[in-house]
């Protein structure tokens, strides 16, 4: 990648992320959010793909594909479970609740609680957190 396009993505973040936030009505902050995690994200920078030519209205949009794609239909039992499960790793690790979010959002921990939901609720919280950290391993040595 040249340095023309490693220049140009910041001030295509900046400028969806002012999109975003006009769009969906959130602060701009939570606009970053949005799209550092969303897989998208990694793809602008993507050179054969060339995602920094497009409007801040068609990245939008992709990001919307993107993040609909990946979207788990869950119960409200089965979201209580996920925050609760999210709490206690950042408790044990010591760390705080959207440091522990960003990581299993990049390791699609989130998924796999979700997924698995029905087995791992009727699980001791100890054994959850461990089967979460050895999902996680597994997925950092990909």
């Amino acid at each position: 990648m040249g340095v023309y396009e490693e220049n140009i993505i910041p001030i295509k973040i900046a400028r969806l992320a002012e999109y975003v936030s006009e769009k969906k009505r959130i602060s701009l902050d939570e606009a970053l959010t949005y799209i550092y995690s969303n897989d998208m994200y990694k793809e602008l920078y993507n050179e054969g793909a060339r995602w920094w030519y497009m409007s801040s209205e068609a990245l939008y949009e992709e990001f919307e594909k993107t993040r609909k794609h990946h979207a788990v239909e869950t119960t409200p039992q089965a979201f209580e479970f996920f925050v609760y499960t999210l709490e206690k790793y950042a408790l044990h690790k010591g760390i705080g609740g959207l440091q522990a979010l960003a990581l299993f959002k990049e390791y699609d921990a989130d998924l796999f609680l979700l997924k698995h939901y029905d087995m791992l609720h009727t699980q001791g919280t100890e054994y959850v957190i461990d089967e979460v950290q050895r999902f996680i391993n597994r997925r950092k040595r990909k």
